[in-house]
């Protein structure tokens, strides 16, 4: 099968849904992941917007080694993402980019607002993936894709319908969390918390809901024709 995780900021695919494309990828399944912003104003000491979105890229660069993955990056300003003709474009031509079985990306109930409209986006655009007439830059596909959202930072409104088990992975996963290291000094001025040991905190926790070690939870995207086939989930 095909996996394409859709994450609005570099870090987000690490933090929420690695562990899962880990299993995936030692299952022998492709991996591609997409980001609507470059996480371009995250950054207190990186002196410009555009350095902050090289040095962020190159991190998620680093990171997508971990699954053999193929990378596309959209290049939306951070904090700065809207549903607009040009952003429906681009990230309707990135799924059909990696022409998926599975789809994995934020929930468009995130608080955080480039999360909901990346969640958002990838929703709405489902419908419109075999269409000749809808904008892209890539020709239409004839799958449906399954489509699950995955957590929300420190659990907040998010009651998860299945587990994915990761506990072999766990490791791993912290690893590449790790590989992000400007946003591990960003986030470090705003909370006290560890950025990487939160993201495993939560694993823990979806770990312990679901009799495991660690876990990652997903709640899975319903519409006729693109109801998310569970059985899909390693």
């Amino acid at each position: 099968m095909n996996i394409l995780a859709v994450g609005a900021h570099p870090d987000d695919i690490e933090c929420f849904c690695s562990g899962t494309l880990l299993r995936y990828r030692a299952a022998g399944h492709r991996i591609f992941l997409a980001l609507t912003t470059s996480g371009n104003a995250g950054s207190n000491v990186i002196p410009t917007t555009a350095e902050v979105a090289a040095t962020r890229e190159a991190e998620q660069l680093v990171a997508a080694r971990g699954y053999d993955a193929e990378v596309r990056f959209l290049r939306f300003d951070d904090q700065g993402l809207h549903d607009t003709p040009q952003t429906r474009r681009a990230v309707r031509s990135a799924i059909r980019w990696a022409n998926p079985d599975v789809i994995l990306t934020n929930p468009p109930w995130d608080m955080s607002t480039d999360h909901a409209v990346t969640g958002k986006l990838v929703a709405d655009l489902m419908l419109s993936l075999g269409g000749n007439l809808h904008p892209s830059d890539v020709p239409p596909i004839t799958k449906a894709p399954s489509l699950f959202f995955w957590d929300i930072a420190a659990g907040l409104r998010f009651d998860p319908e299945a587990y994915v088990d990761i506990s072999e992975h766990a490791e791993q996963k912290a690893s590449l969390i790790n590989t992000h290291v400007s946003q591990r000094a960003w986030m470090g001025e705003f909370f006290e918390d560890d950025f990487a040991e939160a993201s495993m905190v939560l694993s823990r926790l979806r770990g312990l809901q679901s009799g495991t070690r660690y876990a990652e939870g997903f709640v899975g995207y319903q519409i006729q024709g693109f109801v998310a086939d569970y059985r899909l989930l390693p």
